[in-house]
């Protein structure tokens, strides 16, 4: 029974230096091309008569064009990128946004992202780039494993919650009727006949919800129903809330507003965090 036991033990231990083994030969090869990935990149910049300059995750970027005055971008801002992707040995381009139809890609700064969250927070708007990033081990259509990733930043602009407010507000020719507190926006499209809610009287509402994009996340003009909001109530986010309590029987208005007064950091299941939000409402009937 002891032998049986020293055996099993035995055998436990040898399948244990074995995965140690296999695991150290997987590190160490990981080492290795880390390390001929940091001669390549280096390589690559020098050739190009590039600064590099090293980021967190092992990469490293140059300026290919620089603008001392443009802004930085703060958690939550919005950075609007024209890219490529390419492989940096061979230059083969594997990605691109559209330049020619301005499709840009649009990242929200202080989210994850493996290729762009570390690079965004350095370059400033107006300002282009080149990055090098180190290979992984999983392949890529073009990009074996552990070849090095070249990401060209073509064009950068920086966007407050503000500055989108305002961008679609000159986008669809509005003119601001009034400001409230937190930044909220009221346009008022048709002005109302009757008077405003009191604390206690619920509002019904026909509404349409849509980023500052112009797309359109929510709304209910296809429903026989409408959206019920009490005044004085907390059952809605505040931008709505106070947006909702300024408008009178039968007007139409447009309400905007930033997250700070809708659904902040976190958002919700169809509205990512720190987004500002536009509300179309019309104001049927209050009870």
């Amino acid at each position: 029974m002891r032998l049986k036991s020293l055996l099993l033990g035995l055998v436990g231990v040898g399948f244990s230096i074995g995965m140690i083994s296999c695991l150290s030969n997987v590190q160490l090869e990981d080492e290795v091309k880390a390390a001929e990935n940091n001669s390549q990149i280096l390589a690559y910049f020098s050739k190009a008569s590039l600064i590099p300059v090293a980021l967190a995750n092992g990469a490293y970027y140059g300026l290919t064009k620089t603008n001392s005055t443009g802004e930085l971008a703060s958690k939550g801002d919005s950075i609007i990128v024209h890219y490529e992707l390419a492989n940096l040995l061979t230059g083969q381009v594997l990605d691109s946004t559209n330049r020619a139809t301005n499709s840009p890609l649009i990242y929200r700064y202080g989210f994850s992202n493996p290729i762009f969250g570390s690079i965004m927070g350095a370059m400033k708007e107006g300002e282009q780039a080149v990055m090098g990033i180190p290979g992984t081990s999983q392949s890529f259509p073009g990009l074996p494993a552990y070849t090095p990733l070249k990401v060209t930043i073509k064009s950068l602009k920086v966007r407050s919650q503000n500055d989108l407010i305002n961008e679609y507000i000159k986008y669809k020719g509005y003119t601001v009727s009034e400001v409230l507190d937190g930044g909220i926006r009221i346009v008022r499209l048709k002005e109302g006949t009757g008077a405003a809610a009191t604390s206690g009287q619920v509002m019904y509402f026909k509404y349409t919800g849509r980023f500052t994009t112009d797309k359109i996340f929510d709304g209910n003009l296809a429903k026989t129903d409408t959206f019920q909001v009490t005044s004085g109530g907390t059952s809605t986010v505040i931008g709505f809330q106070l947006g909702a309590e300024k408008m009178k029987l039968g007007e139409k208005s447009v309400i905007l507003f930033p997250s700070t007064v809708g659904y902040g950091e976190k958002g919700s299941s169809s509205i990512p965090g720190f987004t500002p939000l536009v509300f179309e409402l019309n104001l049927l009937k209050i009870k």
